[in-house]
């Protein structure tokens, strides 16, 4: 069975997307939305229970990613790889993660009586469809500010920076991270343009403040 778009933008409405590339300042904009109007604040973490509720009910046929989420034991090999075999891996998962269907599920059990703000990267194109543009917001870093020195330094990526700098030859294994990182800001920055959403562009001079407030204004928050 497949639920109608027009049904889920329904179902939905009261949930606020964030969206963009790494080191954009979504996470710290959901926060600071979630603190100050009391909203739900939905992320890649949402729950670990939760994430194992959806492990437990991955069917390999349809969810083979995330049957594999935690089979990595060899990040030597993991990292070691090229550029190209890590895109070739993405082009392989299909229009949109697996995990994007049981989040939809969720976002609209939890925003039935509550607002949420969402703070996880779901496609354009299906934001588009199963939610209005003044309920999308896109956060994007300026290029060169996207590296994994800075995507590391966040306290909840650590743990990503560590691994690399712990492997042999570091300096080469993020080498590729930050080329994929660069090819997927350009995707980004790219796909905002063309779906004509709501962007702002994170620079040195950017803060959090005026991040927050032109969001309040883009979803008709501000008093």
């Amino acid at each position: 069975m497949n639920i109608a778009n027009n049904i889920l933008k329904h179902s939905l409405k009261n949930v606020y997307f964030l969206s963009g590339t790494a080191c954009g300042g979504k996470t710290t904009a959901a926060k600071e939305l979630s603190k100050k109007y009391g909203f739900i604040h939905f992320n890649d973490n949402w729950h670990e229970d939760n994430f194992q509720v959806w492990l437990s009910i991955c069917d390999e046929k349809y969810q083979k990613r995330a049957t594999k989420r935690n089979a990595v034991t060899d990040w030597e090999a993991y990292f070691g790889r090229s550029v190209e075999e890590f895109l070739a891996e993405k082009a392989g998962r299909g229009e949109y993660e697996e995990y994007i269907e049981y989040a939809v599920i969720e976002l609209i059990k939890l925003s039935q009586n509550n607002k949420v703000v969402a703070d996880i990267c779901f496609p354009f194109g299906l934001l588009t469809e199963i939610s209005d543009y003044s309920r999308i917001a896109c956060l994007l870093a300026s290029p060169e500010l996207v590296t994994c020195e800075n995507y590391g330094k966040r306290e909840d990526h650590r743990e990503f920076l560590e691994c690399l700098l712990s492997l042999n030859e570091p300096d080469k294994k993020i080498a590729v991270q930050d080329e994929l990182f660069r090819i997927n800001v350009e995707e980004t920055y790219k796909d905002v343009h063309e779906y004509g959403l709501f962007h702002i562009v994170r620079n040195n001079e950017s803060t959090v403040e005026g991040t927050l407030k032109q969001l309040e204004n883009h979803f008709n928050l501000a008093k």
